[in-house]
């Protein structure tokens, strides 16, 4: 099913424009606030605004998830995946992003993705090592406002050092220009904090701050998210499995690519485990990844039911 609508570019639009249309009465209509509590300041304010104009935060997060899919959309086309243009990626990403009930809740994996998706479109890993220490300083300031929204978005920092060391040769040089960029806004909150003489809430808000909640609430889950759990890992190492094969015979920059997502998806993996946003609403930072891997999955031209099953399959066991 998939691998066949993977060859018509109008029916691709069609459910593209779909699901955007469901992304967008889910935002309006069905979105809620998480809790705020023990999340990062920044996110905090952004949060309190939604307590006084939550249409302007909704009208803001429908424009980020738009973003985000068109930067999926442009990551996977720009690597070359495909020899074609296909928006199969952006599909996979909001049909995600709608069966799991993500745009259920305003929280701060939300925001983490958008950057996720600047980060990609910013980094090519063919890309002259000229080019990529002029955007280095860039990336450090993305990253470092991602990390005052959301404590899981340090994991782009992991996925950003991985990813630069094994494509590119950096010197000492660049990592200080790297850590410079990251600093930069943390020392402008500081200081701006301190000029607005609140700097005590700033420092309280590190000292408040919720860590390891999906850990601590492990336990607490229903049946069926353990379920889901455990075959979101299956569908994905399928996924890998088959990509791989696919892409062995395929340009190195094209198989770097596809490193980088494994690099992607391990890095958040690892830092979705420190942060506030508990399972299964933490498996949002999955999804971008995900929808890449789906998307790769489909191209061969040896098509694999197995792989509609499992995709289909998560879909449905999301949305329970």
């Amino acid at each position: 099913m998939f691998h066949f609508l993977n060859k018509n570019l109008n029916i691709q639009l069609f459910l593209l424009v779909v699901l955007v249309g469901w992304s967008t009465w889910l935002i309006f209509a069905k979105m809620t606030l998480l809790p705020q509590e023990g999340s990062m300041l920044m996110y905090q304010h952004l949060a309190s605004l939604w307590t006084s104009n939550n249409l302007l935060v909704r009208v803001i997060t429908f424009a980020l998830v738009l973003t985000t899919t068109i930067g999926v959309i442009q990551h996977f086309n720009k690597n070359h995946f495909y020899e074609n243009r296909t928006y199969m990626s952006g599909i996979f990403f909001l049909l995600l992003l709608n069966c799991g009930k993500f745009l259920h809740h305003f929280s701060p994996a939300l925001l983490t993705c958008f950057f996720i998706a600047l980060i990609l479109l910013i980094y090519s890993p063919n890309e002259s090592s000229a080019n990529l220490k002029n955007r280095i300083f860039t990336f450090g300031l993305a990253i470092a406002v991602a990390t005052l929204l959301d404590i899981s978005a340090f994991g782009l920092v992991l996925f950003l050092i991985l990813m630069i060391s094994i494509n590119n040769v950096t010197s000492i040089k660049d990592n200080i220009i790297l850590f410079s960029g990251l600093l930069i806004p943390y020392i402008y909150a500081f200081a701006l904090s301190y000029i607005l003489d609140t700097l005590p809430v700033f420092v309280q808000s590190w000292r408040d701050l919720a860590v390891f909640e999906p850990v601590k609430q492990f336990t607490h889950q229903r049946i069926i998210d353990y379920a889901t759990l455990a075959f979101f890992v299956l569908t994905i190492i399928l996924l890998i499995i088959r990509g791989k094969r696919f892409l062995d015979n395929k340009l190195i920059i094209i198989r770097q690519a596809f490193t980088n997502n494994h690099l992607l998806l391990f890095s958040m993996l690892a830092f979705l485990l420190l942060g506030n946003v508990a399972f299964p609403v933490a498996l949002t930072y999955l999804t971008l990844p995900a929808s890449v891997y789906m998307g790769v999955a489909v191209i061969p031209k040896r098509r694999c039911v197995l792989v509609d099953i499992f995709v289909v399959a998560l879909c449905v066991l999301l949305w329970l």
